[in-house]
């Protein structure tokens, strides 16, 4: 990753999710309806924005099946992956939720690793202790136990939360969910970002001051909240 790149993930923090979502609708550069979590995940612990490349994995956990990848697989793309990372986690049981990957043990490794959230469309449990490891989890929600848990692959492309997420995608997020950010968009987003900015606050202040009228308001002909 260059120095720029780097610069360019980072200033992202200082964004809003929904807020680069409207910069890339302006930017074209993916459909309007893809490229971000549904309202199935939830952000069970942490605060602030993230911003990382994903490394991924997929699990399962209802029944006994056959031997599963090491975790430290898993802790091996973690720590060669270029940046900070954002581990993204499917669950590929139906319905997901029968045990957990991410715990007081698993979630305290991945902190030693440094990686900014994690994300998955199953469960997580031991929440007091993931409290405590500083960085944003989200899931469906919690659950009791592992049951069979094991990991069956590391590195491929996965589905969370309606999002179809490749290795190395770079992904943004703070308590509205989680965004895809194309790599073609870091040069533009920002920017695109703020002409809404305040494009917005012109709109918002006009409609807190003296001169807003009902005449004035449907000469907007605003067809986007």
């Amino acid at each position: 990753m260059t120095a720029l790149h780097a610069r360019q993930l980072e200033a992202l923090g200082a964004w809003d999710t929904p807020a680069l979502s409207n910069a890339l609708d302006n930017l074209r550069l993916r459909a309007p309806n893809a490229g971000y979590s549904d309202g199935s995940l939830t952000r069970i612990t942490g605060t602030g924005t993230i911003v990382g490349r994903a490394v991924t994995a997929r699990m399962l956990a209802r029944d006994l099946g056959e031997d599963g990848i090491p975790v430290a697989r898993l802790h091996r793309e973690i720590a060669d992956a270029e940046g900070p990372v954002v581990v993204v986690i499917e669950d590929g049981d139906e319905p997901p939720g029968a045990g957990a990957f991410l715990g007081g043990v698993n979630g305290s490794l991945l902190a030693a690793l440094h990686v900014r959230g994690v994300v998955t469309n199953g469960r997580v449990r031991d929440v007091s202790e993931l409290r405590e490891l500083g960085y944003p989890v989200y899931a469906q929600g919690l659950c009791v136990a592992r049951s069979y848990m094991r990991l069956v692959d590391v590195g491929g492309i996965v589905t969370v939360g309606g999002m179809t997420v490749c290795p190395g995608d770079v992904l943004h997020g703070d308590e509205h969910g989680i965004l895809q950010i194309p790599a073609e968009a870091l040069p533009g987003i920002a920017e695109a970002a703020e002409q809404i900015r305040v494009e917005e606050e012109s709109v918002v202040g006009w409609s807190r001051s003296p001169d807003f009228t009902i005449e004035g308001l449907l000469a907007l002909r605003r067809v986007r909240h």
